[in-house]
């Protein structure tokens, strides 16, 4: 965590053509995993790496999913991204193409991931006891922004205001809020200078305090009536700093979206997080930050790597070693109930950031 310096944090809506594609390669994988449990099937038999472009009216779907006979479904495929498309504020259109490219995992691949990593890589995890959400002060409020902008959105408060939303919070070194820079998409029904006041008085001053206007840009540059996929193209895993901790924190090497348990990408990431958490929670020697690296070799059973450090400065990585003696894929899986996705789905980590909400079972203190 970068500290003593200017923070700054962006955040972005489920309707930016990026948020979009990460929630058609989720939405894939969880369609994957119930079909395998309607079929009989245990969920964890199913094997996805999921990606998706979606620009305008062409959506392409392509990666790898490996299936008991049976579960795999091209049209499920197909029914699971348009019905994300249409959901995330999208207009209805009869020319929506879908061009599947999904192909079965690797063999070599599917051999190694019985037990072990489905990959090497370097996973990441963070908390912060300085933040509700545990999240660096600069990303808690992007996404509070991004949030009540939704919220807004949805329940007809604001019927102009559309899904594609971002949002930039730049804090000083105090933790006051020196910028903010909110883009919204609307209907073209609203006049600009109407826009700006609702967003600075419904948006920004909820979620911030009584910033001064001063230090506000909404649409600064003017409309945004063309937004989401009709605006630009959309990549499954291209928003990765803005779906973890944003930029004051390091990043792994990889993204979350469209890839089930195995891939460590995924799930070790969460359990950084998680023993981020319980770091702070529990080891006796307290802290406000910590930071987590694990790190796995393709078909690894245990990390190559563990560190833990608190405040920047005091290594707690034999604590963590000794707590959490069992890293392998599995065990991750198993602890936190990445098969199971009891009361939560894959599609839900794709909007608002895959930490920081209590949904998700990576970020409950045991």
């Amino acid at each position: 965590m970068i500290k003593n310096q200017t923070s700054v944090a962006e955040a972005v809506g489920k309707g930016h053509p990026d948020k979009q594609a990460d929630a058609m390669s989720d939405a894939v994988l969880d369609a994957k995993m119930d079909r395998a449990v309607a079929a009989g099937h245990p969920p964890s038999s199913v094997r996805v790496a999921c990606e998706v472009m979606i620009n305008g009216a062409d959506i392409i779907v392509g990666g790898e999913i490996s299936a008991p006979e049976g579960v795999y479904d091209a049209e499920a495929v197909e029914a699971a991204v348009r019905e994300v498309y249409f959901a995330y504020g999208n207009d209805l259109r009869d020319d929506l193409r879908v061009t599947n490219l999904i192909r079965p995992q690797a063999g070599e691949i599917a051999a190694l991931t019985v037990d072990g990593a489905g990959d090497q890589g370097i996973m990441e995890g963070y908390a912060t006891t300085r933040t509700r959400s545990m999240l660096p002060p600069e990303t808690e409020k992007a996404w509070a922004l991004i949030t009540r902008a939704y919220d807004l959105a949805t329940d007809g408060t604001l019927p102009w205001l559309r899904l594609d939303t971002k949002s930039q919070v730049a804090l000083d070194p105090s933790g006051e809020v020196i910028s903010v820079i909110m883009s919204v998409q609307h209907r073209a029904s609203v006049d600009l200078e109407e826009l700006r006041r609702e967003v600075l008085d419904r948006v920004v001053h909820p979620c911030l305090g009584d910033v001064a206007p001063g230090l506000v840009k909404i649409n600064h540059k003017g409309s945004f009536i063309e937004g989401g996929a009709d605006a630009d193209c959309g990549l499954t895993g291209r928003k990765i700093v803005v779906d973890a901790y944003g930029p004051s924190v390091a990043v792994g090497g990889g993204a979350f979206s469209g890839k089930d348990a195995t891939k460590v990408d995924r799930s070790a990431a969460y359990m950084a997080r998680f023993i981020a958490r319980q770091v702070l929670a529990s080891h006796p020697g307290g802290g406000t930050d910590c930071t987590v690296k694990l790190a796995y070799g393709i078909g690894q059973l245990q990390p190559e790597a563990v560190s833990a450090i608190i405040d920047g400065k005091h290594d707690v990585s034999d604590w963590v070693r000794a707590r959490f003696s069992d890293l392998s894929p599995r065990a991750i899986q198993d602890r936190l109930g990445l098969w199971r996705r009891e009361g939560w789905r894959y599609r839900d980590t794709a909007s608002f950031g895959h930490y920081g909400r209590d949904l998700f079972p990576w970020e409950h203190a045991e």
